[in-house]
């Protein structure tokens, strides 16, 4: 169960907080969608890692090379609780060290265990059905 739980908020990473706001109710099609930049039909852990460091840096508003909960959570409009709650709890979850904050190293680990979960068939793609049946779980 905590890994499925990890797996759903590791998705929040990729997409800001105020793209989640923008996005259907159904953001996990969204997320995949964001993931699967060259439209291939999946995504690899170096797609991922790529995507994930992008926005990281973009979020680190102070440049301290770690980022806090209110960076995580800024630009969430306070209407969307729900978006809210997703990016706390993917934050504590990728919080391996529990200082308060994520820095890079834990954010490139945290997309290695959101890969090895999701990608069931091991091919090193993470399909959509994949992605999907993860996220449900």
């Amino acid at each position: 169960m905590k890994a499925y739980l990890l797996l759903a908020v590791m998705m929040a990473m990729t997409v800001s907080g105020t793209a989640l706001a923008q996005t259907a109710p159904d953001f996990r099609t969204a997320y995949f969608n964001r993931l699967d930049q060259k439209k291939s039909g999946g995504f690899t852990l170096q797609d991922l890692q790529r995507i994930s460091a992008k926005e990281f840096k973009r979020i680190d508003e102070n440049r301290d090379g770690g980022l806090s909960l209110e960076e995580y959570l800024f630009g969430i409009p306070s209407s969307r609780q729900d978006a809210i709650d997703f990016f706390s709890a993917r934050f504590q979850r990728s919080d391996y060290n529990g200082d308060g904050k994520v820095d890079f190293n834990e954010d490139q680990a945290y997309c290695f265990d959101l890969v090895s979960l999701a990608d069931s068939n091991k091919d090193g793609i993470v399909s959509k059905d994949e992605f999907l049946a993860a996220m449900a779980q």
